[in-house]
């Protein structure tokens, strides 16, 4: 028998089967791991003032991931076919407030038709630099309804 596994090449592995089984068997137990920290949420407040405008309403996040450096946030209208309407990053500064105003890139507000309510998400990635991996990805939905169209004129003067 012994001959038969030395030929075959079985010895070797059945030495270190038996050398890898002793080693589990005197390894310490793994520390419990930490509790997680809570979920991050994210709050939009979207005005009148943000729909059918290229200023962006304040969001609030909260319970960002630990080492989370800035966060990208991007706008979409959900229907009647997924669009981007842009978005921005900005700095977590630690305070959990992307203000007014912030989001800078290509940005345009909801505008749903007048009489029509549609869904648009924001969705807020907290990111840390160096990393193309989100941290953690969050979606706010809020559905709106379109505004009257206000009739007027504007009127100005070219300056030469």
């Amino acid at each position: 028998m012994r001959n038969f596994l030395v030929r075959r090449g079985l010895a070797p592995c059945c030495l270190l089967a038996g050398m890898l089984l002793g080693a589990c068997a005197g390894k310490e137990e793994a520390p419990a791991p930490e509790p997680a920290p809570a979920d991050m949420s994210v709050a939009v407040e979207v005005l009148p003032v943000h729909q059918c405008s290229r200023l962006s309403p304040r969001i609030t996040v909260r319970n960002a991931p630990e080492g989370t450096t800035h966060f990208d946030v991007r706008l979409l209208e959900k229907a009647p076919v997924e669009r981007l309407l842009g978005g921005g990053s900005w700095t977590n500064d630690g305070s959990g407030e992307i203000p007014e105003g912030a989001l800078t890139r290509l940005y345009s507000g909801p505008c749903p038709p007048s009489g029509e309510t549609r869904p648009y998400v924001f969705v807020v990635s907290a990111m840390r630099t160096g990393l193309a991996q989100p941290l953690a990805v969050r979606v706010c939905e809020v559905k709106l309804e379109g505004m009257e169209k206000r009739s007027g004129s504007l009127w100005g003067e070219i300056m030469r």
